[in-house]
């Protein structure tokens, strides 16, 4: 069907215009539009939007809309696949980012000092920063790296919290164990999601995936983590779903 999460998915412009292109293949069901429904006001009741599109066709989801924070985007997600009857989800939305006088200073604060330290190398890592909470995209060398600029970037002035979404990318082989402990170490520092019963190996840059969590985007963050880690060639994903699980 082409639904997955957003990073895995190419964009589209409008939410009505994939709702289009599915019916031919999607009947709607009587639920689609009690989940439907419940989307759209979890959305603006805890986040205060009203420009969230949503699309429901037999139990597959479609969003679209600006919102304003990657951080947003995954909590939104959390919610959206942890509702029963919700099989898959197409993520379209875009992060707008609305950015302060104040938010500017403190992004041009941080790309100082990144530019500034002797271990990182110049113009490392794109930066967002809304309401004081930093964003950082791109790709870095190494584990070090990726610390250190997260390190560098919550020490600046102005800033209330850091969103590390740098990728390493290394320019040499890694170990399995190496590997295997990065990846580890991916999953321990994602507090926010289910992974406490995920077991990781690895052999040949091949990584496999076990244990049980609570949603399917647990599942699929899981995978992705591993995926972004050094040394890491492929993933797979062998957890299962529980929803019986406590989250």
């Amino acid at each position: 069907m082409g639904y997955s999460r957003g990073t895995m998915i190419k964009r589209e412009s409008k939410v009505s215009s994939v709702s289009s292109r599915t019916s031919g293949r999607l009947t709607p069901k009587p639920g689609d539009e009690k989940l439907r429904q419940a989307i759209l006001a979890h959305v603006r009741d805890v986040y205060k939007m009203s420009q969230i599109e949503v699309a429901v066709c037999d139990g597959f989801v479609t969003l679209g809309g600006g919102i304003r924070s990657f951080r947003q985007k995954e909590l939104i997600h959390r919610f959206v696949m942890g509702l029963r009857g919700v099989k898959a989800l197409k993520d379209l939305l875009r992060v707008d980012p609305a950015e302060s006088i104040a938010d500017k200073k403190v992004a041009e604060h941080i790309r100082q000092a990144l530019d500034a330290h002797a271990e990182l190398p110049c113009g490392i890592a794109v930066i967002h920063v809304h309401e004081g909470v930093v964003t950082l995209n791109g790709n870095v060398r190494s584990a070090e790296e990726r610390f250190l600029a997260e390190n560098v970037a919550s020490h600046c002035r102005g800033v209330v919290g850091v969103i590390n979404t740098l990728i390493v990318d290394p320019l040499e082989e890694i170990s399995d164990e190496a590997a295997s402990r990065a990846v580890k170490g991916a999953l321990a520092y994602c507090d926010d999601f289910e992974m406490d019963d995920v077991t990781v190996s690895c052999a040949d840059g091949r990584v496999c995936l076990r244990g049980e969590v609570p949603t399917m985007l647990d599942k699929k963050l899981c995978e992705e983590l591993a995926r972004m880690q050094a040394g890491v060639r492929s993933v797979e994903n062998l957890i299962s779903v529980n929803t019986a699980k406590t989250i």
